[in-house]
C-alpha cells in the first residue's frame, strides 16, 4: 500500500509551495506571503521532508521547480483555486466598500484614449479605491501571475501561460489616423495608394514585436509598408503626424473624438484584414474572483460607452 502523505500534511504549506513556484525567488515569495524569508525556508524544508523530494533546483537569480513540483501543483491547482474562491466569496463584495489600489495594464493604443473614461467609471462605483494604469510590457504576463497586476487588456497575445485566462471583450477594427493637413484628402485608401506614404506605428509588446499589423496587411496585398517611426507612446506618434505626412494605423474604437486636428481614413480592403479581437487577461487563481468579475464587467461596459458614437459624426462636432 502506498504511503498516505495527506493525513499528516499541513495544508498551509501548499500555499507556500505554490507561491515559491510562481516567484522562483525566496525573497519575493516571502513578500507575497507576508512572512520572513527564514519562515519560507523552514516551510520548504518541511515540504522536502514530507514529500521526500528535492522540490526546487537553484538557477541564476533564484530557484526553479522540479518536474515533480510542477506536476503536483498542476493537479492541486483546481483544489487551491476552489478554496480561495470559497473563502473570498464568503464575504459579500460591494465595490463601494472597496479600498486599496487596482492595477490595470493597458495596450498602448488604449491607455491614451481610454484611461480617463476607465478611471471615471471606477471612481463612480468604488470611490475609495485608487487606480494605477500601467503600460503593457514584456513583464506584464509575469506580473499577472504574481498578482502584481489585476487585469491586463490587449489584443490577442499568443503563448501565454495556461494560468492566465483571456476573456473576449469584443472586436475592434483598424483605421488610419492622419493630420488634417495630410496631402491625401479621401475617405478611403487602397493598399496600393498607401504604399506611396510612410507609417508611424505603435509598438505593442507581445503583439507587434516582429512587425506592425499594417505591414502584414500590406504584404498580404502585394505592397510594401514603409515604417518610418515606431513608439510605445501615442502622444509621440501624434507629434510626428503634425510634422510628417504619415499614416497612423489605429484602433477605430480608440481614435480621438472631437479633435479637428486629426481625421480618420478607412483602408479599402476586406473586413477580415482590419478586424481584431480585444481581450482582458487575468490570473486563473485571482485572489478575489468577485473583484475580477466586477472589473471585467466594468472594463467591457466602459469600452462600449467610449466607442458608442460613430467616429465620423463625433469628429465633425465643434
Amino acid at each position: 500500500m502506498s504511503k498516505d502523505r495527506y493525513s499528516n500534511l499541513d495544508l498551509n504549506l501548499l500555499r507556500t509551495l505554490q507561491v515559491l513556484a510562481q516567484e522562483g525567488n525566496m525573497r519575493r515569495a516571502a513578500e507575497r506571503l507576508h512572512v520572513t524569508q527564514p519562515a519560507v525556508s523552514h516551510a520548504l524544508q518541511r515540504l522536502r521532508h514530507h514529500f521526500e523530494e528535492e522540490l526546487f533546483i537553484k538557477v541564476p537569480g533564484g530557484m526553479s521547480a522540479t518536474p515533480f513540483t510542477r506536476s503536483l501543483l498542476e493537479r492541486l491547482a483546481p483544489a487551491l483555486e476552489g478554496v480561495a474562491e470559497a473563502v473570498n466569496d464568503a464575504y459579500e463584495f460591494t465595490p463601494a466598500h472597496l479600498d486599496g489600489v487596482i492595477r490595470i495594464a493597458l495596450a498602448p493604443h488604449m491607455a491614451h484614449f481610454f484611461g480617463g473614461a476607465l478611471y471615471n467609471a471606477l471612481s463612480t462605483q468604488a470611490p475609495q479605491c485608487g487606480l494605477e494604469l500601467l503600460s503593457w510590457t514584456p513583464e506584464t504576463p509575469v506580473q499577472l501571475l504574481n498578482g502584481e497586476v489585476d487585469i491586463g487588456i490587449n489584443l490577442h497575445i499568443p503563448h501565454l501561460s495556461k494560468e492566465i485566462i483571456a476573456t473576449p471583450l469584443g472586436e475592434d477594427f483598424g483605421r488610419l489616423l492622419v493630420h488634417h493637413d495630410h496631402p491625401f484628402k479621401g475617405q478611403r485608401i487602397t493598399p496600393q495608394q498607401l504604399s506611396e506614404y510612410g507609417f508611424a506605428c505603435l509598438f505593442n509588446h507581445g503583439v507587434t514585436d516582429h512587425k506592425p499589423i499594417i505591414q502584414s496587411l500590406m504584404e498580404a496585398h502585394g505592397q510594401k509598408a514603409s515604417i518610418r517611426f515606431r513608439s510605445t507612446s501615442t502622444t509621440a506618434i501624434m507629434a510626428v503626424l503634425r510634422q510628417h505626412p504619415y499614416f497612423f494605423p489605429q484602433s477605430a474604437m480608440m481614435l480621438p473624438r472631437h479633435n479637428p486636428e486629426f481625421r480618420a481614413v478607412d483602408i479599402d480592403v476586406d473586413e477580415r484584414y482590419v478586424r481584431v479581437g480585444m481581450y482582458a487577461y487575468h490570473h486563473r487563481g485571482h485572489n478575489h474572483p468577485a473583484i475580477a468579475i466586477w472589473l471585467l464587467e466594468l472594463i467591457a461596459s466602459t469600452i462600449r460607452e467610449v466607442s458608442f458614437n460613430p467616429l465620423g459624426s463625433a469628429t465633425s462636432d465643434p
